[in-house]
């Protein structure tokens, strides 16, 4: 736990904040720790101005009268060698660079200047998170560069070598319900890199859930080792990017990583028994399924909705995606029949039936399914684009008769997911967002699609084979 006074500073300096209505860079590290309440000191750095949105500004390190324990560079390359000294000489315990300029170049002057930067802060045990990176959201400590990201801690972290797959990932599965311990953009890790950072998550007792977007490493062997063990503990997802010649170009000029063959990746991940994802989207799905979703005792689905293309299109999604949807027995079948009506309905598998207009006849529909002994898993799926009418007054009538519909659904014994699909136009989005908040309020996993619910499950599924283990605990 040797970083985890990284995630706790008492007191943090922004070198390089200047005032101004459009001074992006301190509005993101200055202005954000304001605020969101972050309750420890805080220092502009600027040798111009007297103050700083609202606070006093010093012109050097040296003149802040109070202890600094973590720095924010947002100053040019070529000064940062001059700051780590000063970073040494006032005992700072941690330095972030936003700044850029240093071994992503691929020029040997800036691998020199990151080389020399390091070899600084080590003289006076400071560690570098960086260059060419974000740095830390923790939410529990008010720390963030980003004013609208959840305030709220949860049970996910996530390390990433890119800056803009963090707001990708937090914004995303925020939405969805997911809120995180620690993120950690960590740009090119000339000195915090990937392997330190996963395994402090792996023992950091507010992270249940490990994910990562990974460019390359300088160390495969101590990777697997550091992998592997943080995968025994708790469920580990990443994205490695630059699998193809350009990706892997493309990656070295990002971060300075070394990407590397991706069946080695590909071999490696496996190996230490984490879940490979392509990217972000299906990151966010497989952490909505890790955490919402009670692990299912199989792969057969039944699934629930209305539309007769739509029901088709769901055949083909689900077993595409690895699910198993087995037919309706003839008896459950002449049981649908008595309190369900026959006409407009399906009773197959997926079941199509007009719930929505006859509300009545969903209770006995959900008891009956997941009384049904064949399926492991009910998948509820809405299709707010198929509706007919869309004035406000229809639109209000859906969302109640959905409500209620939701309070049955959740009270299901089997697990069970919701697919809110084919979502486009102004008003299916505005009936998209308030289901998810529905599913966030009831903790039901919630997916964009039925391909991606399917896949998402099937991994999990996979995973727990592999590991052979029942169930993480959740929160």
């Amino acid at each position: 736990m040797g970083l985890d006074h990284i995630f706790h500073p008492r007191s943090i300096a922004v070198v390089g904040a200047t005032g101004g209505p459009f001074s992006v860079h301190t509005m993101m590290f200055l202005d954000t720790l304001i605020k969101i309440g972050y309750k420890g000191e805080l220092y502009p750095v600027s040798p111009s101005q007297e103050t700083v949105s609202g606070l006093k500004a010093y012109r050097n390190l040296k003149e802040i009268p109070g202890a600094v324990d973590h720095v924010t560079s947002l100053i040019p390359a070529a000064a940062t060698l001059d700051l780590a000294r000063d970073c040494v000489i006032k005992g700072v315990r941690s330095m972030q660079l936003f700044t850029a300029g240093f071994a992503e170049t691929g020029e040997a002057a800036g691998a020199e200047l990151q080389r020399d930067l390091v070899n600084i802060a080590r003289t006076g045990g400071v560690r570098i998170i960086g260059p060419n990176c974000m740095g830390i959201y923790c939410p529990a400590s008010a720390l963030s560069y980003c004013p609208d990201f959840p305030q709220e801690a949860g049970s996910v972290g996530f390390i990433s070598q890119s800056g803009s797959y963090t707001y990708l990932l937090v914004r995303m599965a925020a939405a969805r319900g997911i809120r995180f311990s620690k993120v950690i953009s960590y740009g090119n890790g000339a000195d915090v890199n990937e392997i330190e950072l996963l395994d402090y998550l792996s023992h950091d007792p507010d992270t249940e859930i490990v994910c990562a977007y990974v460019e390359g490493t300088r160390d495969g062997r101590r990777l697997l080792q550091v992998l592997s063990e943080a995968a025994g503990r708790k469920p580990v997802v990443i994205i490695k990017k630059g699998h193809t010649q350009a990706g892997s170009r493309g990656a070295n000029s990002h971060t300075g990583a070394l990407a590397g063959n991706d069946s080695v990746w590909e071999g490696v991940i496996k190996q230490a028994g984490a879940v490979r994802v392509d990217d972000v989207e299906e990151m966010v799905d497989m952490l909505v399924t890790f955490r919402f979703l009670p692990l299912p005792t199989g792969r057969r689905a039944a699934v629930l909705g209305v539309g007769g293309g739509v029901t088709v299109r769901a055949s083909d999604q689900c077993e595409s995606g690895g699910l198993v949807l087995p037919p309706v027995p003839d008896e459950m079948r002449t049981e649908l029949k008595r309190f369900v009506p026959l006409a407009g309905s399906m009773f197959r598998n997926p079941v199509d039936v007009l719930a929505e207009r006859y509300v009545d006849v969903w209770a006995p529909l959900v008891n009956a399914l997941d009384t049904w002994d064949d399926p492991d898993i009910l998948i509820w799926q809405i299709s707010p684009e198929i509706e007919p009418l869309r004035e406000e007054i229809v639109h209000q009538y859906m969302m109640e008769t959905r409500s209620r519909m939701m309070r049955v659904f959740s009270i299901a014994r089997k697990p069970k997911a919701i697919v809110v699909h084919a979502v486009e136009s102004g008003p299916g989005l505005r009936s998209l967002d308030a289901l998810r908040t529905m599913c966030q309020e009831h903790e039901i996993a919630f997916y964009p699609s039925l391909y991606r619910a399917a896949r998402a499950i099937t991994r999990y599924l996979d995973w727990n084979q592999q590991r052979n283990v029942r169930q993480y605990p959740r929160r």
